[in-house]
């Protein structure tokens, strides 16, 4: 075994074994398979007969009452109208944008410069859909009303600026999970309604906006026309998405996720484990938002390390670490084995500088760990 692929395997095991920062830590393949097995079979001691054969009906090419119930509860915890379940925000977002500019009739939507549909998505967007899109605002900080009226001008509106919709992602994960206040999110809101642009949210962690912001899940949703919310992340169930909005909208949105290959002949299994792991990430999130101060604290304490942005807006934050990437890497590993605890993942090295980022986001691991537990192992990585 070459000296590569020794370390490659000792980081492995130690990843595996130790205590985690972030995240709900390593897990057994098969828990999750299990877990929604359990929850089946409870489900079913729970009738008997006919009513027992009703309950347990899979889905069926995006139809069926266990995930018809589920898309209900999900849009009443926003106050929305509809919900449909879609295997993936990659094709939930697209969709949204592309029946604001069909109802538009003009194909231009616009976000921000570090939207995943611009990074991560190999611009399906614009391939799929023949979508435009403005990248809008500062791409350290979050979208706010005076970037779109920098975009449209000071009387500009839909109609005559071609802009159809705006799709704003809270908290921004690629700045560190920042937030825009919440006047200046009402001001957005405001000034899209009044120059009739769409206002999408790409929701992915929006489990962690609304208690971040003090508010309930439906009054975040009131300012926006669509939004998109994720399973896996924050929620830690298999992977799944849902997009809400007006009733016509979402059956829209229905025809399109079939025209796209996303109407799945049973999708079960990832809406049990959602509906498993709902119910107690909204409850968890307001302490994993004080857990994320109170650990990026503790990171501040070191010169050589800083927060962004510092503190936390909500449950994340990305770490700056000063130093070689390799070097901070084997400081890692040796913090991992010395006190058993697994700080951090990967480092993207600083480009120009001697310095690696990641991105640090709280789950019931962090929970585990007492201060002083994890203050040590922190002194011990400089």
């Amino acid at each position: 075994m070459s000296n590569a692929d020794a370390l490659a395997s000792e980081r492995t095991h130690l990843r595996l074994t130790c205590r985690h920062l972030a995240g709900s830590g390593p897990k057994h393949p098969a828990d999750e398979i299990e877990a929604v097995a359990a929850w089946l079979r409870d489900y079913g001691d729970q009738g008997s007969g006919e009513d027992l054969v009703q309950g347990l009906q899979p889905d069926v090419y995006g139809k069926g009452a266990l995930l018809e119930e589920f898309e209900d509860e999900v849009a009443a915890l926003f106050d929305m109208p509809a919900a449909r379940f879609l295997p993936s925000g990659c094709m939930a977002q697209p969709i949204a944008l592309r029946i604001w500019s069909d109802r538009a009739g003009n194909p231009t939507t616009a976000f921000h410069a570090t939207s995943h549909l611009e990074l991560h998505e190999e611009f399906g967007y614009r391939e799929l859909h023949g979508l435009q899109a403005h990248l809008i605002g500062d791409a350290n900080r979050p979208t706010t009303a005076a970037d779109v009226i920098e975009l449209i001008g000071p009387d500009g509106d839909a109609h005559d600026t071609g802009l159809a919709s705006l799709l704003v992602e809270l908290p921004a994960r690629e700045i560190g999970g920042q937030l825009p206040t919440w006047e200046q999110l009402v001001e957005l809101s405001e000034l899209c309604r009044a120059r009739g642009i769409r206002l999408h949210l790409d929701g992915a962690r929006v489990w962690q906006a609304a208690p971040a912001y003090g508010r309930s899940l439906s009054e975040l949703a009131a300012l926006f026309d669509s939004i998109y919310v994720s399973f896996y992340k924050d929620v830690g169930a298999l992977s799944g998405a849902m997009l809400l909005g007006p009733r016509d909208f979402i059956d829209e949105a229905a025809i399109w996720q079939r025209r796209q290959g996303g109407t799945l002949y049973s999708a079960m299994a990832n809406i049990v484990s959602a509906r498993l792991h709902l119910t107690s990430c909204l409850e968890r999130m307001p302490q994993l938002i004080t857990r994320a101060r109170q650990v990026a604290a503790l990171f501040s304490l070191h010169e050589h390390a800083s927060v962004i942005p510092d503190p936390p807006h909500t449950s994340m934050f990305h770490l700056r670490l000063e130093g070689e990437v390799s070097e901070l890497l084997k400081a890692r590993d040796r913090v991992a084995r010395e006190k058993g605890i697994w700080l951090f993942g990967g480092l993207q090295p600083v480009k120009g500088q001697a310095a690696g980022r990641t991105e640090l986001s709280m789950g019931a691991a962090s929970l585990a760990l007492s201060d002083s537990e994890l203050a040590a192992a922190i002194a011990l990585l400089f």
